[in-house]
C-alpha cells in the first residue's frame, strides 16, 4: 500500500505545482485567466458528449501506459509504443476486413487477436536484440516506431485504402464489429472499460503472483536475479511482448469502438504521451490510471481553452515540460 501512495501522492504534488505555475503564466499573457482554466480543466465534465470524449482519450494512453510499466518494471525502456499502437490498429481493422461477413463477437475477437499478437511481436523485437546482442532498447524501440509508422502508411494507401473516402484512411468496418458504448454514455466506447479492469490485473499480475515478483527482481538486478535462479533474459523479453500487446490491444479498441476504420494520423503521440503517463505515475499500474485520466483532461481541454479564450492549446505542451521537471524532484517531508 505505500508503493500505491507514494504513486499517487507524489504525482499530485507535481500535478498541483505545474497547475499553479500554469496559472501564473495564463495571468502573464491573457486577461482570462480564470476562464482558460475552468475551461481547461472543467469543459470534459460539461456535457455528456464532452465527457464520452475525455474518456476515449483516456483509453489509448491508459493501455498503453500500462504496458511500459512492465517492460520498466523489467528493467527496459520501451519507447514503442506509438508503432505497437498503430501495428495493433491496422492489424485490427484488416483481420475485420477480411472477414466482412463474420458474426460480430468472431471479428471483434480477431482483431483483438491480430492486434495483441503485432504488437506484441513488434514490442519483442528489441528485447530479445537487448538480451541477444545487447542492442539499446531506446534505439531499437525509437527506430521500429519509425518503420511502423511508414509500413501502415504504405498500406493504407494501397491494399486497405478506401478510395471513396478523402485522406489515408481504411473503408468504414462492418457495425457488427462496433464495440459497444458505454451505458448512459452513447458516445464513449466500453474500451475506457476494459482499460481500466487491465490496470488492476496488471497490479495483481506484478503484486500479487509468482511471475510479478521475478519480474520486478530482474528488472532491480539482473545478476542477483540469475544467481538466485531467475532467468532475467527471458523476463525482458516476456516483458517486451506483453508490453507492446498492452500498446497493439490499445489501437484495437479503438479502431473497434472509436474511429471504426483505421486511419494512418488517428494518433496525437499517443505512445510517447504515455510514456509521460507511466513516469508520473512512478511506473504503478493502478497510479496510471490518475495520470492517464489527468493528460486526457489536459489534452481535450486545450481546445476547449483555445476556442473559448485567446490562450494557445500549446500551453498544455508548456505544462508538460513543467510536469515532467517536477514528476523528477523528490518530494520529502521532514520530521
Amino acid at each position: 500500500m505505500r508503493a500505491l501512495a507514494r504513486a499517487l501522492v507524489e504525482p499530485l504534488i507535481a500535478i498541483l505545482l505545474t497547475l499553479a505555475l500554469g496559472f501564473v503564466l495564463v495571468a502573464a499573457i491573457s486577461d482570462q485567466p480564470v476562464t482558460a482554466f475552468r475551461e481547461l480543466l472543467f469543459t470534459n465534465f460539461a456535457s455528456r458528449g464532452n465527457f464520452a470524449l475525455f474518456l476515449n482519450r483516456a483509453t489509448p494512453l491508459i493501455l498503453i501506459a500500462v504496458g511500459i510499466v512492465f517492460a520498466f518494471r523489467a528493467g527496459i525502456f520501451n519507447v514503442g509504443g506509438e508503432g505497437q499502437l498503430y501495428l495493433g490498429a491496422i492489424g485490427a481493422a484488416a483481420a475485420v476486413l477480411a472477414v466482412p461477413e463474420a458474426p460480430g463477437v468472431v471479428q471483434v475477437a480477431l482483431a483483438i487477436l491480430v492486434a495483441i499478437v503485432a504488437g506484441g511481436i513488434w514490442g519483442m523485437i528489441p528485447g530479445v536484440l537487448k538480451v541477444r546482442l545487447g542492442m539499446d532498447e531506446v534505439v531499437t524501440t525509437l527506430m521500429l516506431n519509425f518503420v511502423a509508422l511508414l509500413a501502415t502508411g504504405y498500406l493504407v494507401n494501397n491494399q486497405l485504402r478506401d478510395t471513396s473516402a478523402y485522406g489515408q484512411v481504411s473503408p468504414l468496418l462492418p457495425m457488427q464489429s462496433w464495440l459497444p458504448a458505454i451505458p448512459g454514455l452513447p458516445a464513449a466506447s466500453s474500451g475506457f472499460i476494459v482499460a481500466v479492469l487491465l490496470a488492476f490485473a496488471a497490479w495483481f499480475v506484478l503484486f500479487r503472483t509468482e511471475w510479478g515478483a521475478n519480474l520486478r527482481a530482474s528488472g532491480t538486478n539482473a545478476r542477483f536475479a540469475e544467481t538466485v535462479g531467475i532467468r532475467a533474459g527471458r523476463q525482458i523479453i516476456r516483458a517486451m511482448f506483453l508490453s507492446g500487446a498492452f500498446a497493439g490491444l490499445a489501437g484495437a479498441l479503438y479502431v473497434l469502438g472509436i474511429g471504426h476504420r483505421f486511419e494512418q494520423n488517428f494518433s496525437p503521440s499517443f505512445g510517447l504521451i504515455a510514456l509521460t503517463v507511466a513516469l508520473l505515475a512512478r511506473v504503478h499500474p493502478l497510479g496510471v490510471l490518475a495520470t492517464g485520466l489527468f493528460y486526457a483532461m489536459m489534452l481535450n481541454g486545450a481546445a476547449y481553452m483555445q476556442i473559448a479564450t485567446d490562450v494557445p492549446r500549446s500551453l498544455v505542451n508548456l505544462l508538460t515540460g513543467l510536469l515532467v521537471l517536477l514528476m523528477t524532484v523528490e518530494f520529502r517531508r521532514r520530521l
